[in-house]
């Protein structure tokens, strides 16, 4: 618990700082007292963070055949098995290489490092997934999905603040990141 009060506390003052850093006393100055060296550095996060969340959005989508296929008995768990800790191989790959995107914002530091660590959450959710599938031990995986949640939804509000601060468009489909699924689930109706 102290953990995601943790968390939340990162998230929260990412937005804050964030919204101030906005609403700063520009007179209305909007963004040309915005330097270009801002602008560029947002345009290269972007351009870094989007692929990259794009395919692990992508990755995670193949559980779910690999998931069906077990449930309908179409797999045997130990294929499942490791068609999952081929994904989850996969996935750890892109943890890191969120964790390491650069540059980051100044403005957007605290919320890089909160959505970085939701892949820290997935991640290990993975590998309980692939731990439990032989005994369908679902009631030992982990509950981070509301965690993610928030952490995601907190920083693409800061990602979209900073962009209308230094008057950058971001691709219009970081407006639904952390809306969907956050995890595979083994069981058919989630």
């Amino acid at each position: 618990m102290a953990a995601a009060t943790r968390t939340e506390r990162i998230i929260a003052a990412a937005a804050i700082s964030v919204v101030v850093a906005g609403c700063g006393g520009g007179g209305g100055a909007g963004t040309a007292s915005v330097s270009r060296a801002e602008r560029q550095t947002l345009r290269s996060y972007v351009a870094r963070i989007e692929p990259l969340r794009l395919g692990v959005n992508k990755l995670l989508y193949g559980a779910g055949p690999l998931l069906c296929g077990y449930r309908e008995q179409r797999l045997s768990a130990a294929a499942a098995q490791r068609g999952m800790r081929r994904l989850e191989r996969r996935f750890a790959a892109y943890e890191a290489r969120v964790a390491a995107v650069q540059p980051v914002p100044p403005d957007l530091v605290a919320a890089q490092h909160a959505y970085a660590h939701t892949y820290v959450l997935e991640d290990a959710y993975l590998r309980a997934l692939t731990a439990a599938l032989p005994m369908r031990d679902w009631a030992s995986l982990p509950h981070f999905e509301s965690r993610q949640r928030r952490a995601i939804v907190a920083w693409r509000a800061a990602v979209a603040l900073e962009a209308a601060r230094v008057g950058v468009p971001v691709p219009s489909d970081l407006a639904v990141a952390g809306g969907g699924e956050m995890a595979p689930s083994p069981l058919e109706d989630e």
